[in-house]
């Protein structure tokens, strides 16, 4: 009984309810120019947009999706922000958004991004998610549609388009609603854009490369014009913090501040958590120098960092005794006990935390604890065993309906202290 009383009391809170936990905050003023923005949002007299980098958590776009949407309903729906006009994975997405595309996988676009080994340009030069999708083929072809129902991202008003200029680049047509394409010459350099008014309300557009030369996208906006909040999600499945310095340092600082954040979120630490061979020193160097290369480019918006979730060490499940190969028939057989796993504290994600907390101080940004807000080391494993369940059997994804309670969490912390 002594034993059932313990475990009760030393066990992880409910991973249902999650803990509203405050956004950490020395300073006391580094959400103050986003709360700012958000009061005159209020007014409508503002839209109020804000950068969201970070790894798998944030590309999936469900956490952020829940905040987005959460936001747009009390203070305005402004659109759908940043995206990827071509999908540069299978299993990309944006709330909001309907993507199309050639059914034959030698039709899809190509797509480069920050990571160690590049795929196909080893140049810096990415979009505002650290991305470009490429095509050379008139059949790759790409289309985005609004969705057609829900409380908000239903409506777009202006349509924005980013490219890079090469010296042999080809031509774009984009057509719009089914209307004759408009014909881009994307040969040059530098970023190219193109801006296009359109009536408020659903909208399809259609992308097409010419054939004449390779298309290098970097990226797209689709937004209204009345105001209220904007959230872009710049998410890369396994990226690091590291990451933002591969960018291009006069091209980022370009497409940061043409979006003209009032918020800048980078949330990583998970996929950094198990990098144990690289010293903890290395990474608080490099978390610095992303940090500063962000606080560069977006000097007067409120930055946060949003800690990493609980990743505890998993090591091989303990497989069952097999039964014996000979028994007696009349004795009942009895069933095989489920595999035991058994997991490991993992102190690297300790460091990480830690730093994270003290480098976001020295730079004036808030900080997040998402591993104590989901219940502390361990609770990973009860968000799994919640039913329905909020974690995935990976134990280091969430579920729609966890990432929906993470989402809710950080609109929460966002939103203390404040009276809208």
């Amino acid at each position: 009984m002594l034993a059932l009383v313990l475990t009760l009391l030393l066990a992880p809170p409910a991973a249902s309810r999650g803990k509203d936990l405050a956004i950490e905050d020395p300073s006391q003023r580094a959400l103050a120019h986003f709360h700012e923005a958000l009061g005159q949002t209020a007014k409508k007299k503002h839209t109020t947009r804000i950068l969201w980098f970070g790894a798998s958590h944030t590309a999936a776009d469900l956490m952020t999706g829940r905040i987005r949407s959460r936001l747009q309903r009390q203070f305005g729906d402004a659109g759908h922000g940043f995206f990827m006009p071509a999908k540069p994975w299978s299993s990309y997405r944006h709330t909001g958004l309907v993507f199309d595309r050639p059914t034959a996988k030698r039709h899809h676009w190509h797509w480069d991004f920050v990571r160690e080994t590049p795929r196909c340009h080893d140049d810096g030069y990415f979009g505002l998610a650290g991305m470009s999708v490429l095509a050379k083929s008139k059949d790759a072809w790409a289309r985005i549609a609004t969705r057609d129902r829900g409380k908000t991202l239903t409506r777009a008003g202006r349509f924005e388009l980013h490219w890079l200029g090469q010296r042999k680049g080809g031509d774009l047509l984009v057509s719009f609603d089914g209307a004759a394409p408009v014909r881009l010459r994307t040969a040059g350099r530098g970023l190219g854009t193109f801006t296009k008014t359109l009536s408020d309300g659903p909208h399809q557009i259609e992308l097409r490369p010419k054939g004449n030369g390779e298309v290098r996208l970097l990226g797209a906006v689709l937004e209204r014009r009345t105001p209220g909040v904007v959230l872009d999600v710049l998410g890369i499945n396994g990226s690091r913090a590291r990451s933002l310095l591969q960018w291009n340092d006069a091209l980022f600082s370009t497409v940061v501040a043409r979006r003209k954040p009032d918020l800048v979120v980078m949330a990583y630490g998970t996929n950094e958590s198990g990098d144990v061979d690289d010293p903890i020193e290395t990474y608080e160097e490099e978390l610095v120098d992303a940090l500063r290369k962000l606080r560069r480019a977006a000097p007067d918006a409120s930055c946060l960092l949003v800690g990493p979730s609980d990743r505890p060490i998993r090591p091989l499940a303990v497989q069952p005794r097999p039964a014996p190969k000979k028994r007696n028939k009349k004795a009942p057989e009895k069933p095989l006990e489920p595999p035991v796993i058994s997991f490991k504290h993992r102190e690297r994600e300790d460091a990480v935390i830690a730093t994270q907390r003290r480098v976001a101080a020295r730079f004036g940004c808030g900080f997040w604890d998402t591993r104590a807000a989901t219940g502390g080391p361990f609770s990973i494993v009860s968000w799994v065993d919640e039913v329905p369940a909020l974690a995935a059997p990976d134990f280091v994804h969430f579920t729609r309906r966890g990432y929906r309670i993470l989402g809710d969490l950080l609109v929460s912390a966002l939103l203390r202290g404040t009276r809208l």
